[in-house]
Order: structure tokens, then C-alpha cells, then sequence
């Protein structure tokens, strides 16, 4: 192969000298802190976000962004390093390669950082770009694409830039909403048209694909100016003219100049689900752009979600600079009716309730019933549920909630009239047992409905008292996103029990008749069907209220007998 050194004249090849020779790490500590690595955290407030919707329903919330000074730590950032492979860059390619663990490393602390590697040669030569390594945040496979680089080849002076960088604008794994900086390095400029793409063409895609252009000149790369005109079409840098005695400074100033400033600060909201609508006033701060982060700056944005369908949704809203992710929030938004009711001739609001639910319960595991002393423990972190009553002060001096106005010797109402919080023995209340999901008095012999398509299956054992569906003939669907509907006191059809026992499981749809409430026990609580909604866990501790989080389709003209919940819409209870 043709050394490409010999295409070097007078000035050009004495400056290209003059660089190679520099101190073993000179041209690598430059690289290296090109980009910056100490920095401060971006933020948004709320971090994180949840409520229910009724169809058709609003809310509007502010986030508060606050772009810090300095550089981010929180930032989604791609880099691409892009090297000049051809014969006269053997010095700067070992170099490179010598330091690629620090340069990773150094970068590291910019927040979730991914790296890919490519080079580039001439026309005629093995090849004219190869992808060494796509995007990814694996260290060991971006240190072994930058080592694959091998200094060869390269025919006439130009060479195939304009190609190369066409191809990682279009062809490299650039993560969704990432800050995008190439890492161009090289001694020679490029032809154009280079394999039929001009630099026009590779220009306009670096800029429509928002990736930023850093060009390091380690010989005549901007002969013909395209690596200044690159560079600053993409908001980039070119780099040339480095010397010793200078090169901290530079790269101080290149390191500043990289993050000081930015023109625009907006919210993604790509990722917000179709089941919704948004919208962010105002949509972006660019009016008084450029910003330089010589201090803390704190934007304001109000976001309105508007519920269109059904559903259970979680989303982030990431804050984006210059359509670069800086820092993430998380969102928690469910649109009544993801579930249906599981008795037919019955709404949520209608169904004679009697017992609601209080998923409180001692702390202790495995789950049973245990004597006055231990502390009552809410699953959702609250203690004990005041809401829904007053407090009885046991001999032991301990708090339990009751429901309604319940006094010390009024915690079991008649059968239908209220709810069981405590388990009474002998004149003595024993402990607070809650009761996790609602108790509906219907006949023996009424339907339930699965309340959501999903997979039907038997319940193995019960999370309280230890049996299973042959004791309870307790069920639940999988909803297959993270919502599980439980069914006591319903034995499932044969045709169900069939399936189950061929597959394991039945497959549902929504309104399907699933079984029928059992009768009762004699002597004891009416007829009625236990129903619960766990989420994200299937077990006694993931219980959720539907009434609380607008798992069903909102009340509509009726008139509650009893606002037990302190919510807009509440079931009655039976009398």
C-alpha cells in the first residue's frame, strides 16, 4: 500500500510533523477532555406524577426545570468516534487507542453515555467507511472497535470524509432523544463528491439528525474549509493550531465552549401515549437564547393531559436542551374504565357494598392474625385508615381504626350493615385484620365477568388464610399489563375448569361470564362476591382501590347512601 505521507508538501507536512511528534499523550489528553466531565445535575420538579381521569377529563400541572451551571451529569449522550485510518495516521491512531479506557472513563460521569466507532479511508482502498463498533454502552466492545483501527491505505491527497460522515449521520444506533457529538479526526481533506455524496447532502443530515460535530485538525483536514464549515453548521467545533505551551487552556476552553451555551429548552412528550393528549405551553424557551450556563436557570412549562381511552399509562417526559435529553420525569396517569364491573345489572355505584376496603393489616409475614401489640401497617404506607372511621383505645394502649361511628363494642355490625376490621374472641379484641378489596351481598347463583380480557387461572392459595380455590374458590385474571383481577366466593363453569385443566389457564374477554357467587356459609355474612384489583404484584401486599384510582368508568346520577370515601365518586354501603 501507498504511504499517504507522501502527498504532504512544504508547510502542510512540516505542521503534520510537528503534531505527531508532540508529547506521547498530548493529542489523546486533548480527546479526552473535549468532552467535558465535571458537571451538575439538570432537574425537573415534579420528578414524578399521578392521578386518574375521567374520559374526556383535564389536568394541568407545572414543571419546573432547572438547567444548572456548569455541564450535566443526567445527560443522554452518544458519542461517535470517527478516525482518518488511512497509512499517515498511525501515530495518532496508537495514541487514541492507548488512551480509549480513559477516554471512556472521563466521559462516564456526563450521565448515560454510549459510544460507537467508525473509520474511514480512501476510494480504492479495502474499504472507503467501516463500522468498527454501533452505538452501545459496553466499554469492552467500544475499546476493542477503536482498537480494530490499523493506520493503511489512502491513494490520492482527499479522502472519504463526506461519505463517512453521511453514513453515521443515517446508518449509526442513535438512541432516541440523545445529545450527539462525532469525534472527527483526521490529517487530509475529503473529496466532494465523495462516493456520490457531497458535503451539502452529509451536512444537511448531521443537521437534521441534530448531531453535534466536534473536527480535531491533526494536519490539513480544513484545507478546503469544510471541517470549519461542518463544524459550525452542526453548532460544533473545529479544532486546529494546538500547541504545547497551550494546550491546557484549549482544552479548558474547548471543554466550556462544548456546554456553555445552548439555544432552546423544551419538553419531549413523543413518548406520551395515544391514550392521551398533551399539552406543553409554552411549547419551548428560545426567545432570549442563547442561554450559557454561567448560572442556574429555571424554566417554567404547563402541561395538560387530557384523557381520550381507557387505560392504565406510564411515560416519561424527558427535559430536552438543544432536543438533547438532560434529565427525565415520570409520569402515572390512569383513564377510568380499564376495567369493567364484575356483577352484570350492577355498577360500581349501585353494587350493595358490605365491606369496603382497608388493606391494612399487621406487619408481619407471613400474613395472619395475631394479638393486640404490633403495630397496624398499611401496604400503601398509610397507618391505619382514619378516614374511614374513628379509633378505639385497646387495654394495651393501642390505636385501631374503625369504620363509621363505631364505638369500642360496635365494630361488628349486623351481617350487610358495615365491615369485620377487628377479630373478637372472649370479650377480648384480638387484632385488626382489614379487609383487602370489597365484599358485594348479591344472591347465590349471580354471575361474575371477567372485568378485562386476559389469562384465567385458579388461585394456587389464598394471601390471607393459607387455602386455595378449592377452599374459596378464589380466581384472578392477568390482565397482561400489570393488573390482576381476584374473584372469592365463585365457583368458576365447567367449561372454564375444563380449559384451566387442559392449559393451565382460560383465555377471557371482558364481560365474559367466568362463574357464580357461592352461598354462604350458614351463620355467617350474607351471601357475596370478594373482589380485589392488585397491580404490579400478585400477591396480598399489591391490593389497590379501583374507586380510588378510577379504574372504572365514573359515576354517573347516582346519589351515593353513603360517602364513605371522601371521593367524588363512592360505593354505598348496605343497609
Amino acid at each position: 500500500m501507498k504511504s499517504k505521507a507522501s502527498k504532504f508538501c512544504g508547510g502542510a507536512l512540516t505542521f503534520v510533523m510537528a503534531l505527531l511528534g508532540l508529547a506521547g499523550s498530548a493529542f489523546f489528553a486533548f480527546l479526552v477532555l473535549l468532552i467535558p466531565v465535571h458537571v451538575l445535575a439538570d432537574s425537573v420538579v415534579p420528578s414524578t406524577y399521578a392521578t386518574s381521569l375521567k374520559p374526556g377529563k383535564s389536568v394541568t400541572i407545572t414543571k419546573t426545570v432547572t438547567i444548572n451551571k456548569g455541564t450535566p451529569r443526567t445527560a443522554l449522550v452518544d458519542v461517535f468516534f470517527l478516525a482518518d485510518s488511512t497509512g499517515s495516521m498511525g501515530g495518532t491512531l496508537a495514541n487514541v487507542q492507548a488512551g480509549a479506557a480513559a477516554i471512556l472513563s472521563g466521559i462516564a460521569g456526563l450521565g448515560d453515555v454510549a459510544c460507537g466507532v467508525g473509520e474511514y479511508r480512501d476510494v480504492g482502498d479495502e474499504f472507503v467507511y467501516r463500522l468498527n463498533q454501533d452505538i452501545t454502552t459496553n466499554t469492552t466492545a467500544v475499546q476493542n472497535g477503536i482498537n480494530a483501527w490499523v493506520a493503511s491505505g489512502g491513494g490520492d491527497w482527499a479522502e472519504a470524509q463526506i461519505y463517512a460522515l453521511y453514513q453515521v449521520a443515517n446508518t449509526a444506533a442513535w438512541r432516541p432523544g440523545s445529545t450527539r457529538i462525532i469525534i472527527w479526526f483526521g490529517d487530509a481533506p475529503g473529496q466532494d463528491p465523495s462516493v456520490g455524496i457531497t458535503e451539502v447532502q452529509a451536512t444537511a443530515d448531521l443537521v437534521a439528525n441534530m448531531i453535534k460535530v466536534m473536527a480535531l485538525d491533526v494536519g490539513s483536514l480544513n484545507y478546503y474549509f469544510q471541517a470549519q464549515r461542518i463544524a459550525d453548521a452542526t453548532n460544533g467545533t473545529y479544532y486546529s493550531g494546538i500547541a504545547i505551551d497551550q494546550i491546557v487552556d484549549d482544552i479548558k476552553n474547548a471543554i466550556i465552549s462544548s456546554f456553555e451555551t445552548y439555544n432552546t429548552v423544551s419538553l419531549g412528550t413523543s413518548m406520551v401515549p395515544t391514550g392521551l393528549t398533551v399539552n406543553v405551553s409554552p411549547p419551548s424557551y428560545t426567545g432570549e437564547g442563547p442561554y450559557d450556563r454561567s448560572i442556574d436557570r429555571i424554566f417554567s412549562f404547563d402541561v395538560t393531559f387530557t384523557a381520550v381511552s381507557p387505560g392504565s399509562y406510564h411515560f416519561s417526559i424527558p427535559v430536552l436542551v438543544d432536543g438533547g435529553t438532560m434529565a427525565t420525569e415520570q409520569d402515572n396517569i390512569i383513564v377510568g374504565g380499564l376495567l369493567g364491573f364484575p356483577l352484570p345489572g350492577y355498577t360500581p355505584y349501585t353494587a350493595p357494598v358490605s365491606a369496603v376496603m382497608d388493606n391494612s393489616v399487621l406487619e408481619r409475614t407471613p400474613i395472619e392474625f395475631y394479638v393486640p401489640g404490633d403495630v397496624i401497617k398499611a401496604f400503601n404506607g398509610e397507618i391505619g385508615e382514619k378516614q374511614y372511621g374513628v379509633t378505639y383505645l385497646d387495654p394495651y394502649g393501642q390505636y385501631w381504626p374503625a369504620y363509621k361511628n363505631s364505638t369500642g363494642t360496635d365494630f361488628f355490625p349486623p351481617s350487610g350493615t358495615g365491615v369485620r376490621p377487628l377479630n373478637y374472641s372472649n370479650g377480648t379484641y384480638l387484632s385488626y385484620a382489614g379487609n383487602p378489596g370489597y365484599n358485594y351481598e348479591v344472591p347465590e347463583g349471580t354471575p361474575v365477568l371477567a372485568t378485562a380480557d386476559g389469562k384465567l387461572y385458579k388461585a394456587v392459595i389464598d394471601p390471607v388464610n393459607g387455602a386455595g380455590y378449592d377452599y374459596y374458590n378464589n380466581s384472578y385474571i392477568d390482565h397482561q399489563n400489570g393488573y390482576f383481577s381476584w374473584y372469592l366466593y365463585a365457583p368458576l363453569t365447567p367449561a372454564i375448569l375444563a380449559e384451566i385443566n387442559l392449559n393451565g389457564y382460560a383465555q377471557v374477554t371482558k364481560g365474559q361470564v367466568i362463574g357464580h357467587v357461592a352461598a354462604a356459609v350458614p351463620n355467617t355474612i350474607k351471601d357475596r362476591l370478594h373482589f380485589e384489583v392488585r397491580c404490579n404484584g400478585n400477591d396480598n401486599q399489591n391490593v389497590v382501590d379501583p374507586y380510588k384510582l378510577g379504574l372504572w368508568l365514573p359515576n354517573t346520577g347516582h346519589v351515593e347512601a353513603v360517602l364513605l370515601l371522601l371521593l367524588e365518586d363512592a360505593p354505598p354501603m348496605a343497609y
